[in-house]
């Protein structure tokens, strides 16, 4: 399995603190039936800043060295929405913004009561540029999950959803998970990632998320959400499957 969204390198969010616990980390995501991460730590998200991507580069370095290769780990981030993202996305690689594994794929992350009016205009400028806004776990939003209507139209801009593993089990309450099960239901969701912090508080549970979205949705949404759209993200190619 590939996971596009999870905090593992140490010391620069609310993830791992240690070299140690990152490791661990990553071990039980590999025993989870991970066997490619990307590290999304946050960006622009007081306090986490995290602006300069060299800085996070020699992490990611570390901690594929400590692993010896195994789970690889993929560079990305996990970009707090401010109206500036297009300036920012033109910077390139002298901006803080780093799409999953350099494709065209940036995970984005809105505050969890609230989504700016101009969200949709920023998103189109985007799509102009060639750029796919990933939205993380828009189940977790108030705004989404009462209003899923304001979600399709960021899709309709040219984004796509990532759901929660954790909020289809529950992990984050009922809303959510009803949210969550309803945005793959009506074809909202694109691809299920952890967003793993750490071993022992909100860790991998991506098998687990598996086992349910086959008895709910079946194995062709279990394929498509967790292997075959991860697979195509990492690789920057279009998205082979939608329910």
């Amino acid at each position: 399995m590939i996971d596009l969204h999870f905090h593992c390198l140490p010391g620069i969010d609310d993830g791992p603190e240690t070299w140690e616990e990152a490791v661990a980390l990553c071990r039980a995501a590999e025993a989870d039936g991970i066997d490619t991460i990307v590290a999304t730590p946050h960006v622009l998200r007081d306090p986490w800043l995290n602006e300069d991507p060299a800085g996070r580069h020699q992490l990611l370095a570390e901690l594929n060295q400590r692993l010896g290769g195994r789970p690889r780990v993929l560079p990305g981030c996990e970009y707090f929405f401010t109206n500036d993202a297009v300036e920012l996305w033109e910077l390139g690689g002298a901006g803080p913004l780093e799409a999953l594994n350099g494709s065209k794929y940036l995970l984005v992350e809105f505050p969890p009561g609230h989504v700016p009016s101009s969200a949709e205009s920023v998103f189109f400028e985007l799509a102009l540029l060639g750029v796919v806004p990933v939205i993380a776990h828009p189940e977790r939003n108030l705004v989404f999950s009462s209003e899923p209507h304001r979600l399709e139209a960021l899709l309709e801009k040219g984004a796509i959803a990532q759901v929660t593993a954790g909020s289809i089990l529950g992990d984050f309450g009922r809303r959510a998970q009803h949210a969550g099960e309803e945005f793959i239901r009506s074809g909202l969701a694109s691809v299920i990632a952890s967003d793993s912090h750490g071993v022992d508080r909100r860790s991998p549970r991506m098998r687990a998320a598996r086992e349910r979205v086959v008895k709910l949705f079946g194995k062709e949404a279990d394929a498509g959400l967790f292997d075959a759209n991860p697979t195509a993200i990492v690789r920057s190619e279009t998205l082979p499957w939608e329910i």
